[in-house]
């Protein structure tokens, strides 16, 4: 009886301590509206994702190694909020994707990395600037090519006490930036200025930056050096501008959740696994 008593409690033991299976599935897409048109302070480049322990959302066979199992459409419960987003002008799904994993920490748990849309690597290089116009970069050193998906980077979903889902994506759309052409020097006019300010000029014999610089207040495109203005002119180039979306967010399992973006947003729903 007590052998019987103790192989009962090891065996409930066993069952409270076996991981938990979920299933995540996640839809991402962009909102169909220029970003000039939203008001937002981009910033100028986001640094680059890091993809180590990253796997592809898409290659059954490497999840598989990584213990995750890519789910048929045929068990996806968020197709009628797909057909949704499909329908409506305002938005373009990129993508569409599920599968199956178990409760492990943010450590052990794999990034799953999403590349959808366009590839604009053909007309950009990897700085975002376009093909065809300079081949080499401001360092000197040749400009490098490769593949640009209009959506890249990762999610996370992993378990510590609560869900939690992590992104680090990036939204590229293709735009223009004002660059630096040229900057030249003009003799700065004397008409207007103070009588003071001349006098300095005429017992010195020359104009100092300070004397000069007293006299008005440079705004970005001129500077004041001696008695010469710089005047910096500038070209409209086309570019490829990379927009960052990275959140944590606590989720609760079975509960649809929703991540939102100037630019794009993510529809999320982690269920127990039956």
């Amino acid at each position: 009886m007590k052998k019987l008593i103790f192989l009962l409690l090891c065996t409930i033991s066993w069952q409270t301590m076996a991981e938990r299976l979920y299933d995540v599935e996640v839809i991402v897409f962009k909102r169909n509206q220029s970003p000039d048109a939203v008001k937002e302070n981009w910033p100028e480049a986001p640094g680059g994702i890091n993809l180590s322990n990253a796997v592809s959302a898409y290659d059954s066979a490497s999840m598989a190694a990584r213990g995750l199992t890519l789910l048929p459409k045929s068990e996806w419960k968020l197709n009628a909020e797909f057909n949704r987003l499909s329908r409506h002008a305002g938005f373009k799904p990129l993508v569409h994707v599920a599968w199956r994993q178990n409760d492990g920490s943010r450590g052990a748990m794999p990034k799953m990395r999403m590349a959808a849309g366009n590839n604009y690597g053909k007309d950009y290089y990897k700085d975002g600037t376009p093909k065809g116009v300079q081949t080499v970069g401001g360092d000197g050193t040749e400009k490098k090519s490769g593949s640009m998906y209009e959506l890249d980077g990762f999610i996370r979903v992993y378990v510590q006490h609560y869900l939690f889902i992590e992104t680090d994506l990036v939204l590229r759309e293709p735009g223009e930036r004002k660059v630096l052409q040229d900057v030249s020097a003009v003799p700065a006019p004397l008409a207007g200025q103070s009588d003071t300010v001349l006098q300095d000029i005429a017992q010195d014999g020359e104009a100092t930056t300070t004397n000069v610089a007293a006299v008005g207040t440079p705004n970005d495109d001129v500077s004041f050096a001696g008695l010469q203005k710089l005047e910096r002119s500038y070209a409209i180039e086309k570019f490829l501008q990379p927009y960052a979306f990275e959140q944590k967010r606590r989720m609760r399992s079975g509960e649809i959740h929703y991540l939102d973006h100037p630019l794009m947003g993510l529809i999320i729903q982690v269920t127990k696994a039956n």
